[in-house]
């Protein structure tokens, strides 16, 4: 008889432990719904001057305008204007990179009215060129864009980052993944400088 009693404890046991297992996976599981289903982290806003760090590049942006003049060797067209962003950039990788030209964006709907952007090294004017690891260099974005769609008084930028990973999950290699955006700048608008 108390065999029978001591087998029953034990089932009763073991039926109270899954159970407390099951209740423990179900509020952990709705936890992490939970914490999914909220908004994501709010981007950051930074100034002009302020610098950031965007994966493989520190970024500062400096300042931006519009011209209709000739500037870098890009003469905007009669209803076109050039809208330039000046930026420090500083290249934190090993090697030389040129992988800035997605690192700032435009607002979406004056991308899709503006041309690609041309990116130009600032104390030569050389187009696209590769920065060496360490050095900050000044470079503009140069975007030309219809004269009717420039902003009048400030614009927003979006910055892009990626983020390095020492192994990547196809090929086992390092390397640069996963952007997304880092930060956003809002900057004054000049206007006829260049």
């Amino acid at each position: 008889m108390w065999s029978h009693v001591r087998n029953l404890s034990s089932k009763a046991l073991a039926w109270i432990t899954a159970g407390i297992g099951t209740f423990a996976a179900l509020v952990v599981a709705v936890a992490l719904g939970v914490s999914e289903a909220r908004s994501p982290n709010e981007i950051p806003i930074i100034k002009a001057g302020q610098s950031l760090d965007a994966g493989r590049w520190q970024v500062k942006p400096l300042k931006a305008w519009v011209t209709d003049q000739k500037i870098y060797g890009l003469t905007p067209k009669e209803d076109q204007k050039a809208l330039i962003l000046e930026v420090e950039l500083m290249n934190r990788t090993a090697q030389s990179d040129r992988a800035y030209y997605s690192t700032f964006h435009l607002p979406p709907t004056l991308e899709a009215a503006a041309e690609k952007p041309m990116i130009y090294l600032a104390r030569d004017e050389a187009l696209m060129p590769s920065l060496q690891p360490g050095l900050q260099e000044k470079v503009a974005y140069v975007w030309l864009m219809p004269a009717s769609a420039v902003p009048k008084d400030n614009i927003d930028f979006s910055i892009e980052a990626e983020t390095f990973k020492p192994r990547d999950n196809l090929y086992g290699m390092p390397g640069w993944f996963n952007k997304y955006n880092a930060a956003t700048v809002s900057l004054v608008l000049a206007g006829g400088e260049g």
